[in-house]
């Protein structure tokens, strides 16, 4: 994908908005119009419409695409752990919608995000970020593992994948903050 220009400098402001979260935090910490828990977390599930949707992870091996057994996957936002069985998959579970506190004021997220992080005994660990859930509805994902071919003295680092955020959530952020002056994309090109 070809950015111009003015794409590129909002993807950079955005970039930049999102990095200063944790400078302007400890600012507004105790007002009423903090963005974020007491406890510095991003997430707030007192959120109105925080309610659980349902999940099912599969853990695969990312070389074989072959389903790995007794993985066990953890959701970040409340530490539950899950395995897999024969197939790879978690059994279904009733995950908490949690959308983020950071931009409630501003944009109202169209779903809620969870992290979700799988172990192995010979791969390595996979943290998967940015799941997106909504109430009510079915979330399906997978997780990709890579075996560890041989151990070191370096260290093995985890793999990350960051799900991008929602379209149409990104198109009503450059919005809200778009001067009269300057032209958007227009409703013909959501």
């Amino acid at each position: 994908m070809r950015f111009d220009r003015r794409q590129a400098n909002i993807m950079a402001a955005l970039i930049l908005f999102l990095s200063m979260g944790d400078m302007v935090r400890p600012a507004i910490q105790g007002t009423t119009a903090a963005y974020a828990k007491q406890d510095g977390s991003a997430y707030d599930p007192s959120v109105k419409g925080s309610k659980v949707g349902y999940l099912r992870v599969k853990v695969i091996d990312g070389r074989t695409l072959e389903p790995l057994e007794g993985a066990e996957v953890v959701i970040a936002e409340n530490g539950k752990r899950y395995h897999t069985g024969k197939d790879g998959l978690t059994p279904w579970i009733e995950a908490p919608v949690l959308r983020s506190a950071r931009f409630r004021k501003l944009v109202n997220e169209l779903h809620g995000q969870l992290t979700l992080i799988s172990y192995k005994n010979g791969y390595r660990d996979s943290i998967h970020s940015g799941v997106r859930m909504n109430e009510g509805a079915t979330t399906r994902t997978t997780i990709w593992q890579y075996k560890i071919d041989q151990i070191g003295p370096t260290r093995i680092e985890p793999v990350f994948y960051m799900e991008p955020y929602h379209r149409l959530w990104l198109i009503q952020l450059a919005d809200r903050f778009r001067q009269k002056s300057q032209i958007g994309e227009g409703y013909q090109h959501p």
